[in-house]
């Protein structure tokens, strides 16, 4: 978890005080005790740490500024409860149980199992089965889930520092953001940014390392946990 989700901790805001939040209690009490703010981009009002919002505004202030937009691409692009993380979760397992059921390579009855496991005890089974069995869960069945979700209560939205981009394609759209530090972070979720708060020139000196990845006709770096 920390070496898909960990950039997070390196953030001049607040960081969540855990790699995985145990559950809503733990995510409510620590969402309640930041200072957040509000703003509509776009279609959806979102909801983010006061000084991550204000960066981001920032940032869609020099974008407007040359003619672009940035906008939320839905209504859960910013905070998220806990409970939207077991909800987003829950989808890829219950279509990945279905889908190796019906190819022949998992038995009803053990799809059976692996379903009435508390999601949070589906994590660990869920990663070793994508690990031994290349039995994968993320969307197209040919990587990780977490390619595709969170494991419940390892969100960065739940810290309320991520935000997902509708123009993710565009690279003024991401430079802009980067100067106001915002960057991704979570390898292959291309729209989704987290705040770190510093410059693009102090990322490897605070232990990240950056990973490019291809969509469409370009390259898109990562900047992750150098472990």
């Amino acid at each position: 978890m920390f070496a898909e989700y960990g950039a997070i901790f390196l953030t001049r805001a607040t960081p969540p005080p855990v790699i995985i939040f145990d559950g809503p209690d733990e995510v409510e009490r620590f969402q309640s005790s930041l200072k957040v703010k509000r703003a509509v981009l776009g279609d959806h009002e979102i909801e983010l740490q006061r000084t991550a919002m204000e960066a981001l505004l920032g940032a869609a202030v020099e974008i407007a500024g040359c003619g672009g937009t940035l906008t939320a691409r839905a209504s859960d692009s910013g905070r998220r409860s806990y409970d939207d993380t077991v909800m987003l979760w829950t989808r890829n397992v219950t279509r990945g149980l279905e889908h190796w059921r019906e190819a022949g390579r998992l038995s009803s009855e053990r799809a059976e199992a692996v379903k009435r496991l508390a999601p949070v005890e589906q994590v660990a089974v869920i990663l070793e089965m994508e690990e031994r069995e290349q039995i994968y869960f993320g969307t197209f069945f040919n990587r990780s889930i977490l390619y595709s979700v969170a494991a419940p209560g390892a969100s960065q939205h739940l810290s309320m520092l991520a935000f997902d981009v509708a123009e993710f394609e565009e690279e003024t759209v991401e430079r802009a953001l980067g100067r106001f530090g915002w960057f991704r972070t979570v390898v292959n979720d291309f729209p989704h940014f987290t705040y770190l708060g510093c410059k693009s020139d102090q990322l490897t000196s605070l232990g990240l390392k950056p990973s490019a990845h291809p969509y469409k006709d370009r390259e898109y770096v990562f900047w992750v946990p150098d472990l």
